[in-house]
């Protein structure tokens, strides 16, 4: 049954696996649950460099290390990160945080300290360098929570590049991509996992379809509002009279209206208006 209590996603979609397919590292996964609010306690000796090292375990396109990743844990820097990431208060409260940032000044530095002209500034290399990023994340993500630690990514970290950049001291050609709150979390912070759209809309065979597609919108629609998942949080819509009392307000509505006025992502995501022009000043080529 479908509730919001449900804690590993293969029970919360009723999949069954055979016993010799599960395991430690599935139940992982398929538990996941972003956390903002952590206990102040500090994280056991060991345990970070256990996690540093899984992501730098990930893979990353043609072994070129196109990331980095800053680790802040002072309580007067954690604050001014925070103040400038949508003034989250569980960067704040987390023992950790991590920024993983697309690094392509490293690369630069080593093409010309081999007397070589650096012809990386190309779309294809901020793109390798965004997704090695990601892919570091994603394993320090799965690695502090085999250690029974909570996380939140945080793509706040976007919302004042030049701001944020000054603080970490970021040189051209590195960004902050997203950051990564690490702690124990506070009792009853965990409020069950997610429902997802349903696998035959997200998965494809062989070739892009959307055969299933407004079938699992529907069904979507209707779980997420059975859920009550948006009470609280409706998005009103600038100009226009609509009665939400007379319409399905599910997650297609909401993300609707969240595509509509982009400025409804977070509070501060109309910072991002200039971001294209930031990056492109504080030297990637994003064409």
């Amino acid at each position: 049954m479908l509730t919001k209590k449900n804690t590993n996603r293969f029970d919360l979609e009723g999949i069954k696996l055979l016993s010799d397919i599960n395991n430690q590292t599935l139940e992982i996964l398929n538990s996941h649950e972003s956390i903002r609010r952590f206990k102040v306690d500090q994280l056991p000796e060991g345990t970070l460099k256990a996690i540093l090292t899984s992501a730098r375990s990930a893979s990353t396109s043609s072994n070129l290390h196109t990331y980095s990743i800053i680790i802040v844990t002072d309580k007067e820097q954690k604050d001014r990160l925070a103040s400038l990431a949508g003034d989250q208060n569980f960067i704040r409260e987390a023992p950790v945080f991590l920024v993983f940032c697309a690094d392509l000044y490293r690369v630069k530095y080593v093409t010309e300290r081999q007397n070589y002209e650096f012809l990386g500034d190309n779309l294809e290399m901020f793109i390798t360098a965004v997704v090695d990023s990601a892919l570091a994340l994603q394993n320090a993500t799965i690695a502090a929570e085999s250690l029974g630690l909570a996380t939140v990514p945080v793509g706040a970290v976007r919302n004042n590049v030049e701001e944020f950049s000054n603080l970490l001291g970021l040189p051209e050609r590195v960004l902050a991509v997203a950051g990564l709150a690490v702690g124990y979390e506070q009792e009853g912070a965990r409020r069950g996992i997610k429902p997802r759209l349903p696998e035959d809309v997200l998965i494809h065979h062989e070739r892009y379809s959307t055969e299933h597609l407004e079938k699992g919108l529907l069904e979507y629609d209707e779980l997420m509002s059975s859920l009550r998942t948006y009470d609280g949080r409706r998005i009103s819509i600038l100009g226009n009279v609509v009665d939400d009392d007379q319409i399905v307000y599910g997650w297609c509505e909401h993300t609707a209206r969240r595509c509509n006025r982009p400025e409804t992502i977070s509070p501060a995501a109309s910072l991002r208006n200039e971001l294209k022009q930031t990056l492109e000043k504080r030297g990637f080529f994003i064409g």
